[in-house]
């Protein structure tokens, strides 16, 4: 290996360049960080996709005696369009799990009048579940959920579970899917909210459609749950997004400090090589190559711990709980490349900068 190479000096320097490898390392943790912040997702990925397929509408009590949301959903059953399930007005809670990042959140629920309707809906959302012991007051969840809240089939889902529910009901279907929802059957005399499902129609048309039938009617057309979740969790994005530009200052600042020392001994070699001929931009580049090798090794050393230890806690951890860690999410991956960039780019720029001005004349 030439002595000019990058290589020869992180490999004649193993110990020296192991500490830097090691800090830039550090850039890589925050796409851990990242994934962890993306978990939260996970929880609501299914029901962001449900809540797609279908509209919740709410009566409000503005309207006097109803009058609006009748007149509402009288119109919405004469649209061959659309298909229409009256719900309880009780708001019946989504029972709160324990994420992956190891705090509480509320996951969704739906409320249907009966059986049939359930079915029904499983039929629009694409649910297979064995629907034969449900009954009034029974509670469908998905095997993860399941794993969640360490209940099987036939057990009691009461306030025993989370004090928000009323009453007991029974755990009558458990379906194979990853969906957080709590799915109800509880009749009630005046059913004032409705789930509406479109054979052609899902998402934001849906709603457009459904507020354009609404006009000036005093009724409510909730907003997706993917609105509402990504207003929950904004601020923790921010926050995020503030540690992601102080922790890689300070990296970079400590990088920065390791790196001139190695680079201060290393003055004379550069200075020979301005006496021998090099131009300063092929000083520059070498030092760039130099740190560039260093942070590419740091990459691939991190990518492969980070998978080998989001591999382990899956499957060892959190799978058999029913959480779960993201292998790569976008978030994860714009904070490394933020952080790396602000601790590697100033670190190239001034050790460059600096060894290709040095003159040998100075020794």
């Amino acid at each position: 290996m030439r002595p000019l190479s990058p290589m020869y000096y992180i490999r004649e320097n193993k110990f020296r360049t192991a500490i830097v490898i090691f800090l830039l390392f550090m850039t890589t943790l925050l796409f851990l960080a990242g994934n962890y912040i993306e978990s939260m997702y996970y929880y609501y990925g299914k029901a962001e996709e449900y809540s797609d397929l279908n509209c919740v509408v709410y009566a409000v009590s503005s309207d006097k005696d109803f009058k609006d949301y009748s007149e509402f959903r009288e119109k919405l059953l004469k649209d061959e369009k659309l298909t229409v399930l009256d719900r309880s007005p009780r708001a019946y809670s989504g029972v709160p799990l324990i994420c992956t990042m190891g705090f509480e959140i509320g996951c969704s629920s739906m409320v249907f009048q009966n059986k049939d309707d359930l079915k029904t809906a499983f039929d629009k959302l694409g649910i297979n579940a064995d629907l034969s012991d449900v009954k009034e007051k029974s509670v469908c969840i998905s095997s993860a959920m399941a794993k969640q809240l360490g209940v099987k089939k036939g057990d009691e889902f009461s306030s025993s579970i989370y004090k928000g529910i009323e009453g007991k009901y029974t755990v009558d279907a458990i379906f194979d899917d990853d969906s957080f929802i709590v799915f109800y059957v509880k009749y009630s005399e005046e059913p004032l909210e409705m789930n509406v499902f479109a054979e052609n129609m899902k998402g934001k048309e849906l709603r457009d459609y459904l507020n354009d039938i609404k006009g000036d009617l005093n009724v409510h057309v909730a907003d997706s749950i993917s609105e509402e979740v990504e207003s929950e969790f904004a601020p923790f994005k921010l926050v995020f997004g503030v540690g992601i530009v102080i922790l890689s200052v300070v990296l970079s600042v400590i990088v920065n400090a390791v790196i001139t020392g190695q680079f201060i001994s290393r003055r004379f070699e550069f200075g020979v090589y301005r006496a021998i001929g090099f131009k300063k931009k092929e000083i520059y580049s070498k030092c760039a190559s130099e740190i560039m090798c260093m942070d590419i090794l740091a990459i691939i050393i991190g990518a492969i711990l980070i998978l080998l230890f989001s591999f382990i806690v899956n499957e060892l951890y959190y799978i058999p709980l029913g959480r779960y860690l993201p292998y790569f999410s976008e978030l994860g991956l714009k904070a490394f490349i933020v952080s790396n960039i602000l601790v590697v780019v100033p670190t190239i720029f001034l050790k460059g900068r600096g060894m290709s001005r040095v003159d040998v004349t100075e020794f």
